[in-house]
């Protein structure tokens, strides 16, 4: 895990649910206690702060916000600037590190924001349907890239003095996470053209939106209400669990196939005993791609095809490219039956060809 960091505050100016009655209090104690933490995130050399408030209701699945910090900044340096309004929203706040001091989406950050989430869901019981995005400046930008170009299923975004990037099209075809912009009228993101641009991205793509302007505020100028009615407005949102019939929830280690019905997962463990989980990348209701170490090297192809009519099954067929050990999972949410895939450390492994995996109902 991790070891408590000796916390420094910098001054604000720089820049699913089953039987809670019987289970809360188990719950309620698994629940780490209130406060910062440092954790390590040994397969991308990187970690995050984690601030767990006083104010959490542990008694049932907590709401996550990850927030990504501006370019040639820390995590730490947002600690008080988050940790009050995670306090008045009652919400898990992770700050996680990037690879580069020059901004977001480069090396393994796809992996480390995975890896942040699994860990989170290591010591907590998560609410799936509430894990939100937000960011000041770069962060803010990265926040909105992830939760409009990837199937991620994030709840909602909130940007900070956020930069200007292209949007074509919302990937998520079942949502369209709401977002909250903020800006100060000195900033230049703000009198550049960024802050319309992307109100005219919002309209154009239909993806709900709100803003708070702040006359005469700089770039790293994060006044503690603004901070607090953003991260108010990132609990009052959820993505859309989709009832009893298709409830799998997308998420940077999920694949959500066949109208999402089928929930796929990838765990693995490499040579140096390292473990982790696979980041998946969505291509159709079908299909998809697993990668394990970096983004441009992809480990494993699977597809979920209906072959009720000829088998009276659904098919799993998997093509992984390694010999590092892994276990898939493809969980089918309308009965809760699991279709499971383990490939031994040290063995190529061979093609999945399931053509009984599932039953059909």
């Amino acid at each position: 895990m991790g070891s408590a960091p000796p916390i420094t505050k910098l001054p604000a100016v720089l820049g699913l649910w089953i039987a809670l009655a019987v289970f809360s209090t188990a719950m309620a104690s698994a629940t780490p206690a209130p406060g910062w933490w440092r954790v390590d995130i040994p397969l991308t050399h990187s970690y995050f702060f984690r601030y767990v408030p006083a104010s959490l209701d542990a008694s049932r699945p907590v709401p996550v916000v990850l927030f990504f910090h501006g370019s040639g900044s820390k995590p730490f340096a947002y600690e008080s600037f988050v940790q009050d309004a995670a306090e008045q929203a009652r919400c898990v706040v992770a700050l996680p590190k990037s690879a580069s001091d020059l901004g977001w989406g480069t090396g393994d950050d796809d992996q480390t924001v995975a890896e942040t989430l699994r860990l989170l869901r290591a010591d907590m019981t998560v609410d799936p349907a509430r894990i939100a995005v937000a960011g000041h400046s770069a962060g803010g930008s990265y926040a909105y890239l992830l939760a409009y170009t990837t199937r991620s299923g994030y709840s909602a975004v909130f940007s900070l003095a956020a930069h200007f990037y292209a949007v074509s099209a919302v990937a998520d075809p079942a949502y369209k996470a709401p977002i909250r912009m903020f800006y100060g009228t000195a900033d230049p993101n703000y009198t550049g053209g960024s802050y319309d641009a992307l109100k005219q991205q919002w309209i154009r793509l239909g993806v709900p939106w709100e803003e708070d302007i702040r006359p005469g505020l700089g770039h790293g100028d994060l006044p503690a209400d603004a901070m607090a009615a953003g991260f108010l407005f990132l609990v009052d949102k959820a993505y859309p669990t989709g009832g009893a019939t298709n409830p799998c929830v997308p998420d940077p280690a999920v694949l959500c196939l066949g109208d999402r019905r089928f929930r796929l997962d990838v765990t693995w463990r490499d040579f140096a005993g390292l473990t982790g989980t696979g980041t998946a990348v969505p291509l159709s209701e079908e299909s998809g791609l697993f990668w394990f170490f970096a983004a441009s090297n992809l480990e494993m192809l699977v597809k979920v095809l209906d072959g009720c009519a000829i088998t009276g099954h659904h098919w799993v067929f998997a093509a992984a490219t390694t010999n590092v050990a892994y276990t898939l999972t493809v969980t089918d949410t309308t009965t809760g039956a699991k279709a499971v895939y383990n490939n031994p450390l040290g063995r190529a492994s061979p093609a999945v060809t399931d053509t009984m995996a599932l039953g059909c109902p």
